[in-house]
């Protein structure tokens, strides 16, 4: 068998080159060229659906979306072919067929059948502890309707162990078992019940172990919301942001707490319905993220800066209290960052600067020169301000030069001719001892991520 593998290793290569249906790795690619003999034996099943009337319906979203794909599915170290399929003739039009490897030819050893419009997404997870993995199919229903579901192909019989409609869903160890859950979202606009569900594992069947409420006031799941991340101590949760009232947003946490799923951040006294007060927020251009790089996810309380030159009601300049949770749902400050969206950079604030500057900018009228002016102010308005402190964003052909100008320094990354902005600062000598040099600045500075900035 194992010599086999290595034939079906070159089998995929082959395809990829041939239909661009794979992805394979580097080495895949430069194996020794040996003859396609595994890929015509495939091709010719797969070309049997096709001259049925059936075609390609790869899978629309996630990681996996090509139309045929490789899974060692049963453990024993060979890969199963999986392709998916529409044929439109039947009362179940999508198909996953699932072909291994017999002898020197290939058949088909199993075939999973839905309804719906498409095949929305597919996982291959362990959810148990045997060595073969169970498939967790999104069908699609309508553009707005989804159904999931998950099967068993235990000695490549077909088995569905649940299925549900959902409003979004993530598959994840949160019981820390060694095998994965998965968590159901129910958050329909119009569904009052909105909740979370863990389907676990036990004794072969797939049940539903445990409900947790979302927020009562919730109006509907932000896009892409729902993140998998750690607690303090290293315990795994679900972080679900949801709409908030007209213009906010709120993060309910859910974890294994007690033998059962909880959302460790629902507050209420009886009088007030039950909500995660301490996750609401009414800045909403950044989610939640390990901001400090230790492992566990920290989530953003947004307030407001002064504005030295605003004079309407809309706030120009936010600073970002990042914040972990334990397993109590209690918050623990990390620090505060200035968070400038529109620059795409942030700055740690030492802790010494609470409640004693204010902000305002300074943009070259020509272009190409964006400043963010730091001043300490105690908000007393008999006091002058005192800038100390001003951070650019430099692009244009003259940017190198305009970072270099007397007094300013190039902050990290220094990029030099190669990057389309440069960013610099400067420190306004003889004003407020801020308590930072050089390179406390640079330290303090950093690109903002795309991956936790609705903003950029």
């Amino acid at each position: 068998m194992k010599k086999r593998s290595g034939k079906l290793l070159l089998a995929s290569g082959l395809l990829l080159l041939l239909t661009g249906c794979f992805s394979q790795s580097v080495d895949d690619l430069y194996a020794q060229p040996k003859a396609p003999e595994d890929y015509l034996k495939l091709d010719n099943k797969i070309s049997q659906v096709l001259n049925q009337g059936g075609e390609y319906a790869a899978p629309l979203s996630g990681e996996l979306t090509q139309k045929v794909q490789l899974q060692d599915l049963d453990g024993d170290g060979v890969q199963e072919a999986i392709a998916f399929f529409r044929v439109s003739s039947e009362n179940h039009p999508l198909k996953i067929y699932i072909y291994k490897e017999v002898g020197d030819d290939y058949e088909v050893a199993a075939v999973i059948e839905g309804a719906g419009t498409a095949i929305n997404s597919v996982y291959y997870e362990n959810l148990d502890d045997s060595p073969s993995k169970e498939i967790i199919v999104s069908w699609q229903m309508s553009d707005k309707v989804h159904s999931l579901a998950a099967y068993s192909i235990d000695q490549y019989q077909v088995l569905e162990l649940m299925r549900t409609d959902y409003t979004d869903f993530q598959v994840y160890d949160l019981d820390s078992d060694g095998q994965k859950e998965i968590l159901v979202l129910q958050a329909d606009a119009e569904d009052e019940d909105k909740r979370a569900e863990l389907y676990n594992m036990n004794d072969g069947i797939l049940d539903l172990d445990s409900v947790a409420h979302l927020s009562h006031n919730v109006t509907g799941l932000v896009e892409g919301g729902v993140q998998t991340g750690y607690l303090q101590d290293q315990i795994p949760a679900v972080f679900v942001t949801s709409t908030y009232g007209m213009n906010g947003h709120i993060t309910d946490i859910f974890a294994w707490k007690g033998n059962r799923l909880q959302n460790i951040t629902l507050d209420g006294n009886g009088d007030e319905p039950d909500e995660s007060k301490n996750t609401i927020r009414w800045y909403t251009k950044v989610s939640g993220t390990d901001i400090n790089g230790d492992g566990i996810l920290e989530l953003p309380d947004p307030y407001e800066l002064p504005d030295l030159e605003n004079t309407g009601t809309a706030v120009n300049f936010w600073a970002i209290r990042w914040r972990q949770y334990d397993i109590n749902g209690k918050a623990h400050a990390v620090y505060s960052t200035y968070y400038n969206d529109r620059d795409g950079w942030y700055f740690i604030l030492p802790d010494e600067w609470e409640g004693k500057i204010a902000v305002s900018r300074s943009d070259l009228s020509g272009g190409g020169e964006r400043g963010v002016i730091f001043s300490y102010w105690e908000g007393d308005e008999s006091v002058e301000p005192i800038p100390f402190l001003v951070i650019y964003k430099l692009t244009g052909d003259n940017r190198v030069m305009r970072a270099n100008l007397q007094g300013r320094f190039l902050l990290p990354p220094e990029n030099g001719d190669d990057s389309d902005a440069l960013y610099a600062a400067r420190l306004i000598p003889d004003s407020w001892d801020c308590g930072l040099d050089e390179e406390g600045v640079k330290e303090r500075f950093a690109l903002i991520a795309s991956s936790w900035s609705d903003g950029i």
